[in-house]
């Protein structure tokens, strides 16, 4: 990884090829749209607003080109490049120059909720809007000899009033990865260990502990959730990442070492989505008493890990 973000340091050219080729292969492994994302954010996070402009004009000029030798289409490709790197460049740009994690963890909220939002201002029927998507995705995907015609129709109907805001909340937990690898990969080339104690010591802002309770109370009075609910995603998305943090913070505190953080994400990964909305309940309980400070810790070495 640390050659990696030397290559992509190394100049602009480099951070230009290499945020144009990890975005078309995202189109294959969409994970890899992370890494895209995340050239620009540390190119950012180095030299700035400007120099990080400048890779994604050039980056989205590269991938228009290619678009339209390898697809015929280059606004599409051109426009993908745009909408992914524009929002982590400003992200990138406020936690340069505020040098505060949670500050851009914020702002990555409230991009979140502006999408959810969005969707209601601009979409007459937002549920029935994502039934029809999900209805023809599933009728591409789904086997009618495994899954019924009656089946999908409930999956679609019980998925579709909450896409709005899952959509939203996905997309956050995408720009904040992003962030937070741009951050890692300044931190190993130009200050080793400075990410892990930025991450562990994340703690978000309390308007958050007042939005969440009582968009999920205004959500539950209705039949079908509304913004506010929607809402309510964003925000257990950004308690799911407090969550995380606090648990590599009480890990350090501790001395538990790494066989702890390793059991703690394989528990989290095969026991989704419970596990998630366990994480984000402990990261909300987390900003109510803040365990880190609670824990004493243990040692000379406490807080290495």
């Amino acid at each position: 990884m640390k050659a990696l973000a030397a290559l992509i340091m190394k100049g602009r050219g480099q951070a230009v090829m290499a945020a144009t080729v990890f975005m078309i292969l995202a189109l294959i492994v969409t994970p890899l749209g992370l890494f895209s994302t995340a050239v620009v954010g540390v190119v950012t996070l180095r030299h700035g607003l400007r120099e990080g402009a400048l890779v994604a004009l050039l980056g989205v000029l590269a991938l228009g080109a290619l678009g339209a030798l390898l697809f015929g289409q280059p606004l599409a490709l051109a426009v993908t490049g745009l909408l992914a790197w524009l929002p982590l460049m400003v992200l990138a740009e406020v936690l340069r120059a505020s040098r505060s994690l949670r500050l851009a963890v914020e702002l990555a909220v409230v991009l979140g909720l502006l999408m959810v939002a969005a969707q209601y201002l601009v979409l007459e029927d937002v549920t029935g809007h994502w039934q029809a998507i999900l209805g023809e995705y599933a009728g591409q995907v789904l086997d009618p000899a495994v899954v019924s015609e009656a089946e999908r129709q409930a999956m679609v109907e019980q998925i579709a009033p909450w896409m709005a805001g899952g959509l939203a909340a996905a997309w956050f937990l995408q720009l904040v990865l992003s962030l937070f690898l741009a951050r890692g990969w300044q931190a190993l080339l130009y200050n080793p260990g400075g990410f892990s104690q930025e991450f562990r010591e994340l703690r978000l802002g309390r308007w958050l502990l007042v939005l969440v309770p009582r968009s999920l109370r205004a959500g539950a009075r209705g039949e079908a959730p509304g913004i506010l609910a929607q809402g309510a995603l964003v925000g257990m998305a950004a308690f799911f990442i407090q969550g995380v943090a606090a648990a590599h913070g009480l890990v350090a505190r501790l001395q538990g070492g790494s066989l702890w953080l390793i059991g703690f994400y394989f528990m989290l990964v095969i026991g989704m989505p419970a596990s998630f909305t366990l994480v984000s309940a402990f990261g909300f309980a987390d900003g109510l008493v803040n365990f880190r400070a609670r824990v004493r810790p243990r040692g000379p070495g406490a807080g290495d890990e």
